[in-house]
């Protein structure tokens, strides 16, 4: 979901140059400055997400994913306010579009996801530790 909302319009404003109307301008996640840490936290999320579900240090992956997961919440949050374009007045009102709203909620579930990896990874804990340490007599 997130690396769909990567390439809509994320965000923009109605910018002219004072001598004709205002023009509608888009900027997406791709075309951003911040490109390679939002794909990078996006890699890390499913990276962690397969090695979770081929069974690879599943506590551990459960806690990358949970603070990739975090990242990205805090990037969906913070983008929008931090993307000018040239010429464009410091605090210029901008709109948000769809891509902001997408990955915003691809955020959130990754960080509901990341969290239940990490839970599970506690109740695996948990379980192990209540296998007896002498096999039952047979």
């Amino acid at each position: 979901m997130m690396c769909v909302a990567s390439f809509l319009p994320y965000t923009g404003g109605n910018w002219g140059d004072g001598l004709d109307a205002p023009t509608l301008v888009t900027i997406n996640i791709v075309s951003g400055s911040d490109v390679w840490f939002v794909l990078g936290t996006i890699a890390v999320l499913g990276f962690g997400a397969a090695a979770h579900l081929g069974n690879v240090r599943r506590r551990a992956t459960g806690f990358i994913a949970l603070a990739a997961a975090l990242v990205s919440l805090g990037l969906a949050l913070k983008l929008p306010g931090t993307w000018k374009l040239d010429g464009v007045v410091y605090g210029e009102p901008y709109l948000l579009f769809t891509g902001y709203y997408v990955f915003l909620w691809g955020a959130v579930m990754a960080l509901v996801g990341a969290g239940l990896m990490a839970g599970a990874g506690f109740a695996g804990l948990l379980r192990k530790s209540e296998t007896p340490l002498s096999p039952a007599p047979s």
